[in-house]
């Protein structure tokens, strides 16, 4: 399961509390919670993430740190690019992952291809790599699936809502959208 676009900004359990606090003509004082502050959470030993102080802070929701410089060309948002790749959950738990000797994953650096497209923490963490490089980019929840739960095809919880993500993507090919 690559790291798809996920358009629900809350719960449809949330839209249902909400709608029936309104038919009986109560309010709801409860707000969803902030979102998870990479920078606050202590990361697992399998992550890599070893101090994310030491990182790239791209935004409040992503950072990024090259593990192998790549030679080729520079990516850049709209890129269709492929990638091996695995994502962690800041506790460990891998959660997915594209490696040798299967086929690259493809995908488009964009968040409007229902498709193809990706995660926001992708694009802004992708974004500047050249073709041969790694790098390790963690992702706040604001950046990837927000409160939305990520299931499994068996109906399994893989991604909790509010997760902070931590990938290491190689990227093997980069070419403008066709």
């Amino acid at each position: 399961m690559p790291p798809a676009v996920v358009r629900s900004r809350r719960p449809a359990a949330t839209f249902a509390v909400l709608a029936a606090a309104a038919l009986q003509g109560c309010s709801i004082d409860s707000k969803l919670p902030e979102y998870t502050d990479p920078a606050t959470l202590t990361y697992a030993t399998s992550t890599g993430v070893t101090s994310i102080a030491a990182m790239t802070r791209v935004n409040a929701q992503v950072y990024t740190q090259d593990i192998t410089a790549g030679t080729g060309r520079t990516v850049v948002a709209g890129d269709s690019i492929a990638t091996y790749y695995s994502g962690r959950l800041s506790g460990g738990y891998q959660f997915d992952s594209r490696a040798r000797p299967s086929t690259p994953y493809i995908a488009v650096l964009d968040t409007t291809d229902l498709v193809r497209g990706v995660i926001k923490g992708w694009i802004n963490g992708i974004a500047g790599m050249k073709v041969g490089g790694t790098r390790r980019i963690v992702i706040g929840p604001e950046s990837a699936y927000r409160f939305s739960t990520v299931r499994d095809e068996f109906n399994t919880v893989i991604i909790p809502p509010n997760s902070v993500l931590v990938f290491e993507v190689e990227v093997t090919d980069a070419a403008p959208r066709q």
